[in-house]
């Protein structure tokens, strides 16, 4: 039976770099992701590995996609990452409501969906199982243009300690990590060419007391972190892995 992991939003970014590192220390990789394109030049570069292209968005699909995944009974998955998300941004009173709607369908319902159907399986299977969220700084303490994605974020944080104290009981843990500003292409500057992006990222690293931004591997070592055996004793925190631009 494979050690195996599930990943939400695994295709780019902190999800892709999370599988390469869970992969590293021996686990079967679930992949999931809305491109199976990019899945798939991932899912070829690990060692075990399998795709679940599922629109999270839509979180009233989630359960009946899951299921099947869950039965299959060559894989154990032992850990949950819910990093799927959506960033958008905007001005408050011209944001409409069916933006905030989505924004929360999957960056808090969606993972919600995802959730309930991987703690029944771990309480079904005796599975003392490890479940991370990936939050964020604006959680804490949002910036103009970010109502929605904060809010969000702040919900997700609040579900994690809720969920750390009920799930408990069982042996499952729950915690999340905070990055803070970290070169993915969910930020419009990952792209840019690289004489204008370094300048982007010269102006934002000097926000951060460390002076610079974040990668997608040293967020993937603190959400491993969180699910070997050296957090044992571990659940219901919230990490920052942000540089320090929270204390600022």
């Amino acid at each position: 039976m494979k050690k195996s992991v599930l990943i939400t939003g695994a295709s780019s970014g902190i999800g892709e770099a999370t599988a390469f590192k869970f992969s590293e220390q021996g686990y079967h990789c679930v992949l999931h992701g809305r491109d199976q394109t990019r899945l798939g030049t991932l899912s070829s570069k690990l060692p075990s590995s399998e795709i679940l292209t599922l629109d999270l968005s839509k979180s009233d699909n989630v359960a009946n996609e899951l299921k099947t995944l869950l039965s299959k009974q060559d894989l154990s998955i032992e850990c949950l990452v819910n990093n799927a998300g959506t960033f958008e941004t905007g001005e408050f009173t011209s944001t409409p409501i069916s933006s905030w709607k989505h924004t929360f369908e999957v960056n808090l319902f969606s993972l919600v969906a995802v959730t309930q159907e991987v703690a029944k399986y771990f309480r079904t299977r005796g599975i003392k199982g490890n479940i991370i969220n990936v939050s964020s700084t604006l959680s804490y303490k949002g910036s103009p243009g970010t109502t929605a994605y904060s809010a969000s974020k702040a919900a997700l944080n609040n579900l994690t300690l809720a969920l750390a104290n009920e799930l408990g009981t069982l042996g499952i843990r729950v915690n999340a990590v905070s990055p803070g500003l970290v070169d993915t292409p969910i930020h419009s500057f990952h792209g840019l060419e690289k004489e204008a992006k370094n300048k982007v990222l010269e102006k934002m690293g000097s926000l951060q007391p460390l002076g610079r931004i974040g990668t997608p591997g040293e967020i993937a070592e603190a959400i491993y972190f969180l699910a070997s055996p050296a957090s044992a004793w571990t659940t219901g925190t919230i990490i920052n892995v942000d540089g320090g631009i929270n204390i600022k």
